[in-house]
């Protein structure tokens, strides 16, 4: 071998192992990884197309990258032996044809459609597993050397290894996007349980559980200061009638009409919620001149319920029983709510003897 040519082969297989480093520390994604790998041996070899192709749980193979001559071949011409990649993906060993026209281990006429004259296929190993086949081809007979198939077969054992990495991390990601999707899933129904849990399923508001913890921390918030917020307790008036005069239809959209009144009515620190029934109760947080406070929100409120409102095609008012009692700075929630319960029911008594 002549000092120019070992010096010329040097410098191929440099760059053959600058390559190989290049696949195994390639950090992009899998389609980008492929197309770098078969602009890579093509920039090493005489190659004049390249294509790496990939194997199913079947064995069936599918085009991932294609350059060259190699682009538009359709992928059936590889399943069906037109190239060495079928024989080679079988015997799992590298396949070299010198005079593709004459090589009796392939079929079919993609090698004269295409003018595949050369051939180098050479398998994808991960491991004990075979992920497809890196095939590339010339133009003219005979134009690979020895050098060139061992690129070819190096590049391919580099690509497998690294590809079969790069398929993991894909699965890892997409296992985790599943993950995380069903954690998304899981928070959502947990959610929906913890709003049925606290909330009202027919009017949105807080529900008993919910209005009581709530009261419960301002209760302790409040401990030894009294007038600093009020419990208010309402009844909807003759209920029970309309239940029975306009069906439970009717019923249910006084309820809803009767929260939306409400919430209207209130301040947003304000905490208004259903009980049950026709039973509501609100919290009024932060009063300033306590008993007079109260006694204003409470007539502002049964004034918007008496005004006459169309409720599913029935024109009517919402009469209500409305009582009050302000903290006086020990008593627990439980205490505060049965009192505001005891002073709605007597207002409603005081009404119905008046």
């Amino acid at each position: 071998m002549s000092p120019a040519r070992g010096k010329s082969e040097f410098l191929r297989l440099r760059s053959v192992v600058d390559a190989l480093v290049r696949i195994a520390e390639h950090a992009g994604d899998t389609a980008s990884f492929l197309d770098q790998a078969t602009r890579t041996v093509m920039e090493l070899t005489r190659a004049t197309g390249a294509v790496v192709l990939m194997a199913d749980a079947d064995g069936a193979l599918s085009i991932a990258s294609a350059r060259g001559q190699m682009v538009g071949i359709d992928s059936a011409a590889f399943e069906r032996g037109q190239t060495l990649a079928r024989a080679c993906l079988r015997q799992h060993q590298p396949l070299h044809s010198d005079i593709a026209f004459e090589d009796a281990r392939i079929d079919g006429t993609a090698r004269s459609r295409w003018q595949l004259h050369s051939l180098i296929a050479t398998p994808l190993r991960f491991g004990d597993e075979v992920l497809g086949v890196l095939e590339v081809c010339s133009s003219v007979s005979r134009a690979f050397d020895e050098l060139d198939a061992q690129a070819v077969a190096l590049i391919g054992n580099a690509l497998g290894g690294a590809l079969g990495r790069q398929v993991a991390l894909d699965d890892n990601a997409r296992l985790l996007a599943k993950l995380e999707s069903a954690l998304k899933v899981t928070s959502a129904k947990a959610r929906e349980y913890q709003d049925a849990a606290l909330y009202d399923a027919l009017t949105g508001l807080p529900n008993r559980a919910h209005f009581l913890a709530r009261l419960e921390e301002v209760c302790a918030a409040h401990d030894g200061t009294s007038g600093g917020f009020a419990v208010l307790f309402l009844d909807l008036d003759d209920f029970k009638s309309i239940n029975d005069t306009h069906g439970h239809a009717i019923g249910d959209a006084v309820l809803v009409e009767a929260a939306a009144t409400l919430t209207a009515c209130l301040r947003e620190a304000d905490l208004v919620a259903r009980l049950g029934g026709d039973e509501f109760v609100v919290l009024l947080a932060s009063l300033r001149n306590g008993e007079r406070d109260v006694e204003a929100i409470a007539a502002n409120i049964i004034a918007a319920l008496r005004r006459s409102r169309r409720v599913k095609q029935v024109e009517l008012g919402i009469g209500a029983s409305v009582g009050w009692v302000a903290h006086d700075g020990h008593s627990d929630a439980a205490t505060i709510l049965a009192a505001a319960d005891a002073a709605m029911y007597q207002h409603k008594k005081s009404r119905r003897t008046a």
